[in-house]
């Protein structure tokens, strides 16, 4: 399964609910040992029944939050539980980009380890008008008939449009970063890394690629992120040897989190409370920085 094509486009019958439990780790390695790694995991993982699902595939994801920053200040204050709404597009690394053709709208709600994940198929053409409110259900049951069934797309669309408008949500943040990721049956591993934030405007539905944004990154990330999915249960004991071989450690890591700080530094310092955002992001990142600092 290849969910990397130079349109942006997935493979067919990607669920568009996902329940999972999930865990995030920060590795201590440079950007520069990523080949390293991907190939040593590559060996690791092999025995357990992980294989690489895709080549490297650059992932965009534009975050959405309403003019208060509701959404971020409910990440900051209820800790461990959330929710997320992004557009995100897959593009092919290391080929010349294409525009892109579809996008996935998805809401992900946290509660502790555990995440819900819905999603939908959209068409670029038809983004823009689900976006202004327009209805367009019609055309999202067309783009999506080998995902579901109708009437659960069509739930799905309802509930995920209510949501657009019911916070009065924007796009505020752009996320770009490398990600390569081994799969079997019930779980994924994936790796994060060259993590940039941008803000954006509405504009961002207009750009043929998100791989090479026009305006510098207000940010980028130091650390590289791994990430962990799985079923249910416990996890499993292999998670045990690849810590004793790698130096990586549990995080609640969250990238629009760190993205929205650069973002109240710099483009967003104007805004009648970032210094109480930015107090509360650094409380809240202060301890998987602090460990990051230490296996530098």
């Amino acid at each position: 399964m290849n969910l990397a094509s130079g349109n942006g486009g997935t493979s067919a019958r990607n669920p568009i609910y996902i329940d999972r439990l999930e865990r995030k780790y920060l590795i201590g390695i440079r950007e520069d040992e990523m080949a390293g790694l991907w190939r040593d995991l590559k060996g690791f993982l092999e025995p357990h029944g992980l294989a690489p699902v895709q080549d490297i595939t650059l992932v965009g994801s534009v975050y959405f939050d309403n003019k208060d920053y509701d959404l971020l200040r409910c990440i900051l204050l209820i800790r461990r539980c959330h929710i997320l709404v992004r557009l995100r597009a897959y593009e092919s690394y290391g080929q010349s980009p294409e525009p892109i053709s579809e996008y996935w709208i998805e809401v992900k709600n946290r509660n502790r380890d555990h995440r819900r994940k819905r999603r939908f198929r959209i068409k670029r053409a038809t983004l823009r008008p689900f976006l202004d409110g327009d209805d367009v259900m019609e055309r999202v049951l067309d783009d999506n008939r080998e995902e579901a069934d109708a009437r659960a797309i069509g739930n799905l669309y309802a509930e995920t449009r209510e949501t657009f408008f019911t916070w009065g949500l924007k796009p505020c943040l752009l996320v770009t970063y490398k990600r390569v990721a081994f799969q079997n049956g019930g779980e994924r591993l994936s790796v994060d890394w060259d993590i940039q934030y941008y803000p954006v405007t509405e504009d961002v539905y207009s750009y043929d690629t998100w791989k090479y944004p026009v305006e510098p990154p207000a940010g980028k990330a130091k650390q590289i992120i791994l990430e962990f999915k799985y079923p249910h249960g416990t996890l499993p004991e292999w998670i045990e040897g690849l810590q004793r071989r790698y130096p990586i450690w549990e995080s609640n890591y969250v990238k629009p989190v760190e993205g929205m700080g650069f973002l109240f530094e710099g483009p967003l310092s104007s805004h009648e409370e970032a210094g109480s955002f930015l107090r509360m992001i650094r409380a809240y990142t202060e301890d998987w920085k602090l460990a990051l600092e230490k296996h530098e």
